[in-house]
């Protein structure tokens, strides 16, 4: 199922241009329209850090990106938590990473759908995995529950043929309102590749990293190309080319 519901395409050229121009894809995300200007994801990899979240004021992200796979979802207070960040004005991904795609969660697959059905209950987003057998059905309860979702695509060895990529962005833009694509990335060549794709029309908003040697580069540039998050950590990193988030939002401050 394709969502929708949270979706407006805004045509835009710039001055003096008539030539046809890419559509940029915008969507609702918690209290503002993603894909407006770039924003900053931080993500939380350890429970105390989720706490001093909750527990007042941050300002070193936008958005919130909670990895439950790495803090055990059996921590009564996470989903409490989550919500007193979204109540401070940060919208809360959740994010369950399955052990193949790089993340910690070892159980069977289906096992995330209770969790990702209440994340989506109360929640500005979920994000799930292209390769997921549950794709489909946490598309249809995002939908149903209005909420953001974003279909994520990791390849750890290399970074695709453009061919390639465009192909899996058109497949994961039919489940998501965001298509995430993080790919290895160690020569110009790889660069290369990843910038075609900002070239393309999507339904969906678009996000574009590298991890790996050159990861670091890709989440200050490609902002400027039109991604429409970029990511770091607020407690560690976990991917290869992660950096702070705080060091995001000072490098991105004249693009917002």
């Amino acid at each position: 199922m394709n969502p929708k519901w949270l979706r407006n395409h805004f045509p835009s050229a710039p001055s003096g241009v008539t030539m046809p121009v890419m559509i940029r894809a915008q969507t609702r995300f918690g209290n503002f329209v993603l894909g407006a200007i770039p924003r900053v994801v931080g993500t939380v990899s350890q429970a105390d850090t989720l706490a001093q979240l909750a527990a007042g004021p941050h300002r070193d992200c936008d958005i919130v990106e909670i990895r439950l796979d790495l803090i055990s979802p059996t921590t009564q207070q996470w989903m409490e938590q989550a919500r007193a960040i979204e109540a401070r004005g940060l919208p809360v991904i959740v994010t369950i990473r399955l052990t193949e795609e790089g993340g910690q969660w070892k159980y069977a697959d289906e096992t995330r759908i209770p969790l990702f059905e209440a994340a989506l209950r109360q929640l500005t987003a979920v994000d799930i995995e292209l390769r997921s057998p549950i794709l489909e059905q946490v598309s249809v309860l995002a939908s149903r529950h209005q909420r953001a979702v974003i279909v994520s695509h990791h390849d750890f060895q290399k970074t695709p043929a453009s061919d390639e990529l465009k192909k899996i962005i058109a497949r994961a833009a039919n489940f998501g309102t965001v298509v995430k694509i993080a790919t290895f990335t160690k020569t110009e060549e790889d660069l290369a590749s990843l910038r075609t794709l900002f070239h393309e029309n999507c339904s969906a908003a678009l996000c574009v990293l590298g991890m790996g040697p050159l990861g670091p580069q890709t989440r200050v540039e490609f902002p400027g190309l039109g991604s429409c998050l970029t990511y770091g950590y607020l407690d560690a990193p976990v991917a290869t080319g992660q950096v702070p988030a705080r060091d995001l939002m000072q490098q991105l401050k004249p693009l917002r």
